[in-house]
């Protein structure tokens, strides 16, 4: 069953169907199941910590902050439009900037909700924030998902069908059930 199942063309996979195995297929070379259990992770970033706000400062790798939504707004001409958050926590408070995806992304920024977002700081004369930062309810954060995130070689075709390293991520979650009982772990103990 297992050479079989491994061996399943990826577009049968939840989440996958024909558009998406097509841009799988040919921007990354992943035609079955198989193929994306072994398409690893180039790297993991540390997701374990919660940073607070006013120690970003200080900070000059990706931050984790966890803050409720005080503000959201669209700001701009519209050829030039930008949506701004603001984030606070009981330190501080950070812009948070999105310059593409607008309209996907303000319906999903509830105000008064607390969130997880994750991205790089950076200062904007005296004032901090994150751009295009991955953002979460901290209600659907997953906390048995683990700490540490794997990020995946991802192109701009790959981008364009969701296939980010979150959608890759969510591709090998669904997968990884179906061989539960059926890989051996080849890690010694």
């Amino acid at each position: 069953m297992e050479i079989e199942l491994l061996n399943t063309t990826i577009s049968y996979l939840k989440g996958v169907g024909p558009k998406r195995a097509e841009t799988l297929n040919k921007e990354a070379d992943i035609y079955t199941f198989s193929d994306l259990l072994y398409y690893f992770p180039f790297r993991y970033v540390d997701r374990s910590k919660m940073h607070r706000i006013a120690d970003v400062s200080r900070i000059e790798t990706e931050v984790q902050l966890k803050g409720k939504l005080i503000n959201v707004k669209e700001v701009g001409s519209p050829r030039k439009k930008r949506l701004v958050a603001i984030l606070e926590d009981d330190s501080g408070s950070i812009e948070l900037l999105w310059f593409k995806g607008v309209k996907w992304v303000k319906p999903t920024l509830l105000t008064g909700k607390e969130y997880v977002v994750f991205g790089k700081a950076n200062q904007y004369g005296r004032s901090w924030n994150i751009a295009h930062p991955e953002i979460d309810l901290l209600e659907a954060v997953d906390k048995k998902a683990g700490n540490l995130q794997p990020i995946y070689h991802s192109g701009e075709k790959l981008t364009a069908k969701g296939l980010t390293t979150r959608g890759f991520e969510k591709l090998v979650r669904n997968l990884l059930p179906q061989f539960k009982d059926h890989i051996s772990e080849t890690l010694s103990n």
